[in-house]
């Protein structure tokens, strides 16, 4: 995942900014570097992006996970894009943190591992399995 991260400069530099980004990049890599190694998925590429703000300069909405930076904290999470760019990722949560991302990720994830088809990224595994089910709950106004 490491690899595969990016992030805008977001705050003190950027003046759109509304969250932290590239100085907060390296803990949310370790918080889910421990839920992928759980996992035995250390080693899988999956891409992660990062802004401080929905200009999106690090091409979150091209992620199989994005995080759009919505207030200090707050994030809007995005799942589901195809590692080679070519489908965008989809809202998941509007308003989320850091912490709140990883516990809502940490079962996508581990089924991710056990469930996924030959070949299949995780944005693939998310467009398949989670986005449909998140528009049914959201369609049910639970």
């Amino acid at each position: 995942m490491r690899l595969n991260a990016l992030s805008c400069v977001a705050l003190p530099t950027c003046g759109l900014a509304l969250a932290e980004s590239e100085r907060a990049l390296p803990e949310i890599l370790e918080k889910f570097e421990l839920v992928l190694d759980e996992a035995g998925l250390h080693d899988d590429a999956i891409s992660l992006r990062v802004t401080g703000c929905p200009n999106g300069c690090a091409r979150p909405y091209l992620a199989e996970i994005g995080l759009v930076g919505k207030a200090p904290h707050k994030y809007a999470l995005y799942l589901g894009a195809k590692y080679n760019g070519t489908r965008l990722n989809r809202l998941v949560s509007p308003s989320i943190t850091i912490d709140d991302a990883v516990k809502l990720l940490t079962p996508i994830i581990k089924r991710y591992a056990v469930e996924r088809k030959d070949g299949e990224g995780f944005g693939d595994f998310c467009d398949r399995e989670i986005i449909p089910r998140t528009r049914r709950f959201i369609a049910s106004g639970r």
